[in-house]
């Protein structure tokens, strides 16, 4: 079976270190969530798979019918395959209810790879595909709401500091991760797939420094 495998971060920033990159300009942000790393498989015969970074079924969660006809309810086109990069917010998940809900920030695969596609135009490949998502999750305010256990990453230009601080005290955000903007897929997604354009930027905590 074939598996893409997601860009991750090759490296790591420090929240004192988000104004400049901030004021390039060359950068958007995104909120880094308290799950598992998951890729969601839509195949054209309509069946949809979910792995984790390692390209492995997750052990600890079963997809209900639910799900998948939410998955399918997005804005794809009958027939085609499908792959999006996300978080499954699972049994490191804190809130009881958030426990099950996918939460959607990039895509690697519409029909076709999108090799040489930058990240900007990904992105909005992505709301297309999650039909433009306005308001947020009603709880935490997380993420866009896309169907009840969907939900989209928002993007930010500007505000970096500002969004790291606004959840800093909330045990389901991490912290943040950085995207280039001008970045293009360049790999065809079959390995393990470390680049320099995302970067991380975690809250202190007692299992790393940053």
């Amino acid at each position: 079976m074939r598996v893409l495998y997601p860009p991750r971060p090759v490296s790591k920033i420090t929240s004192g270190e988000l104004a400049a990159y901030e004021v390039s300009g060359q950068w958007v942000a995104q909120r880094k969530y308290n799950g598992t790393r998951n890729l969601v498989h839509i195949l054209p015969s309509g069946q949809v798979e979910m792995f984790n970074r390692h390209g492995e079924y997750h052990k600890q969660f079963v997809m209900s019918s639910s799900l998948r006809d939410q998955i399918l309810s997005l804005n794809i086109q009958g027939g085609l395959e499908y792959w999006l990069d996300g978080e499954l917010l699972d049994a490191k998940t804190i809130t009881p209810a958030y426990k099950g809900r996918v939460v959607f920030y990039d895509v690697l695969f519409a029909r076709q790879y999108l090799y040489g596609m930058i990240q900007m135009k990904r992105l909005e490949m992505l709301r297309a595909l999650c039909r433009d998502p306005q308001e947020l999750e009603p709880n935490l305010g997380l993420a866009l709401r896309v169907t009840n256990d969907l939900w989209m990453a928002e993007t930010f230009a500007s505000g970096f500091n500002q969004e790291y601080e606004r959840f800093i005290e909330n045990p389901e955000i991490e912290g943040l991760v950085l995207r280039r903007k001008s970045a293009a897929l360049d790999n065809i997604g079959t390995r393990p797939y470390d680049v320099p354009w995302v970067l991380r930027c975690r809250k202190p905590h007692k299992n790393y420094t940053f």
